[in-house]
């Protein structure tokens, strides 16, 4: 196999989970979810998942810079997170994947998944991802154009009208 690694970026909805959790079952690698780390922090400390990410320069820097330290570590990993093919930094072992979609698509996804109005989902993907972008320029000096530049991955795929086994199957074919 060409490559031992595999990162999943993309924006809020996108798949980069679903994505995860099937190439998870069908490889058995170990996984690394970013944003179960903040989930947890959120609990943690009973805040909502927006203030937890907005909250914390020290934690941002800690679970990217673990990210980074997992994909130079020997071994297998899945990496599901908007930093992750950053991270990989021309690593060669690493497939860098880019889920995108439309955002109409994303936003019923998320009212879906939360149980909200189409309205509310909306503001609180285009919130949540505003304030992350403005975090990761201030901490990592990074432009949301360059989490999501193409040049960057190694595949694209766009999720707006393919099926979640669709999407794995690419990601196996590039794979091997």
């Amino acid at each position: 196999m060409k490559y031992s690694k595999i990162t999943i970026a993309g924006k809020v909805c996108t798949g980069k989970t679903t994505l995860l959790r099937l190439l998870e079952k069908k490889l058995s690698w170990p996984t690394f979810l970013t944003g179960k780390l903040f989930r947890q922090y959120a609990a943690e400390q009973g805040l909502t998942l927006e203030a937890a990410e907005e909250q914390t320069e020290y934690l941002t820097k800690k679970v990217d810079y673990k990210m980074r330290e997992l994909l130079k570590s020997p071994g297998n990993l899945i990496v599901d997170g908007w930093m992750s093919g950053i991270m990989a930094n021309k690593n060669p072992q690493v497939l860098k994947v880019l889920l995108v979609c439309q955002d109409v698509i994303r936003y019923k996804r998320f009212a879906k998944r939360e149980k909200i109005t189409l309205g509310e989902a909306k503001k609180s993907v285009e919130e949540r991802q505003n304030n992350w972008f403005k975090k990761i320029q201030q901490i990592h000096h990074v432009m949301d154009t360059t989490l999501n530049d193409e040049n960057t991955y190694d595949l694209v795929i766009n999720t707006s009208y393919v099926t979640p086994q669709a999407v794995a199957k690419k990601v196996l074919e590039k794979l091997n």
